[in-house]
């Protein structure tokens, strides 16, 4: 293991990754403190050996960076989201060769969303321990705990990825896998979603149109707030205390002691930028009030057909020994059923009218959608297969 808090040293790395081809990484951050997580940790493994980057020492990461957006080098890691989203929002990077083995093993029958340490003792029969799990990785220096912790959060991916590697070509999955990882080297699956998010505010349904703008306004004071105090929004005003100023909006500070919950220091602090978003909310002309997105729920009908179409989804994942999630969910179902009756198919704009998903399942289930006959068999032992015979007569 090397401990890297220098240029040339990162360089050595880059270099060492350049000449394998690949390499696994994992991040170490504290999330709940400020604004933006603070990246305290990075771990890289190749196949020559693990390195500990200290970006609080060494903060010029670009070089590493680019070997991670390079289409040519494989770069391997678990549970990839909240790691990508950091390394996206911080270094405006997206990965161009990624391997997610927690995504993988839902392919490979091991599990849906399984954990590292369970993967790594279920396929290299290893344990690893536990005892640094929830460490303040901002201390410094490291202790020999942590230093050990950090290493094995790394060490074991690349035999991981080789030994997931292996059971998917044997399955012929190793392309399902791949292309499903493929979704996060993709700007759309980073695209900011800002601009509508006081809607997914807790509570925010009992609001009416003058209520939401009221949350709007209030909502984006509070991030603007904990962004330049480098705060978590919720610890600035939480998402029930938002609602409750959208529902009864202040007209003075005073007012503000009347809302249960709103403690003195918040009052004092930041009553007057609560009390003038808040009227700027309500201050919003009638033809710019927003309001929920239409949508209207699926009739009894459309539920109906999609119960049936997730029992069939349900024994294919169970026959090809895949979790049900990989394939699709009701949401998914149902905008299978509305583009159907719409005649838009041929958009392949959904998960189940495109690549591996479209020809394990989707046009068996728009086969029924067409009307085709479906039979069923069902054997009498727990190991009987359960058949589905697409197109069939039905007696």
């Amino acid at each position: 293991m090397t401990l890297i808090t220098t240029c040339d040293a990162l360089e050595d790395l880059c270099k060492e990754i350049d000449e394998c081809g690949r390499f696994a990484i994992d991040l170490e951050f504290i999330p709940e403190r400020t604004y933006r997580p603070v990246l305290c940790l990075v771990q890289v493994a190749t196949d020559q050996g693990v390195h500990l980057i200290d970006p609080l020492v060494h903060q010029d990461l670009m070089p590493l960076w680019r070997r991670f957006h390079d289409e040519k080098i494989r770069t391997v890691i678990h549970a990839a989201s909240q790691d990508l989203d950091l390394i996206y929002d911080q270094f405006q990077t997206l990965p161009g060769n990624i391997f997610d083995t927690q995504v993988a093993s839902g392919f490979a029958g091991l599990g849906y969303q399984i954990g590292y340490g369970r993967l790594v003792a279920q396929l290299l029969n290893v344990s690893l321990s536990k005892t640094e799990s929830f460490t303040d990785w901002l201390t410094r220096p490291l202790t020999e705990a942590q230093l050990s912790y950090a290493c094995d959060d790394v060490r074991h991916l690349l035999p991981l990825y080789d030994a997931i590697s292996q059971r998917l070509k044997s399955l012929g999955r190793f392309e399902w896998a791949d292309e499903e990882c493929k979704r996060y080297c993709a700007p759309e699956h980073f695209e900011d979603e800002d601009r509508d998010a006081y809607l997914k505010v807790k509570g925010a349904s009992v609001l009416d149109r003058r209520g939401l703008a009221v949350l709007k306004y209030v909502f984006e004071w509070r991030d603007e707030t904990a962004r330049r105090l480098n705060k978590p929004p919720r610890t600035i005003l939480s998402d029930s205390l938002l609602v409750e100023v959208s529902r009864k909006p202040p007209g003075k500070v005073e007012d503000l002691n009347r809302i249960r919950g709103m403690r003195v220091d918040q009052i004092k602090g930041f009553g007057q930028g609560i009390v003038r978003a808040a009227q700027e909310g309500r201050a919003t002309p009638d033809k710019e009030l927003p309001q929920w997105p239409a949508s209207r729920g699926p009739s009894k009908r459309d539920v109906l057909i999609g119960d049936m179409l997730f029992a069939v989804l349900k024994v294919i994942a169970y026959e090809e020994d895949l979790a049900t999630e990989l394939l699709s969910t009701r949401d998914d179902l149902q905008q299978l059923i509305k583009m159907h009756r719409e005649n838009r198919l041929e958009e392949k704009s959904t998960a189940l009218t495109k690549g591996w998903r479209y020809e394990l399942a989707g046009k068996k289930l728009i086969s029924m959608l067409e009307g085709n006959d479906l039979k069923v068999s069902i054997g009498n032992t727990d190991k009987a297969p359960i058949d589905l015979e697409f197109g069939a007569t039905l007696k």
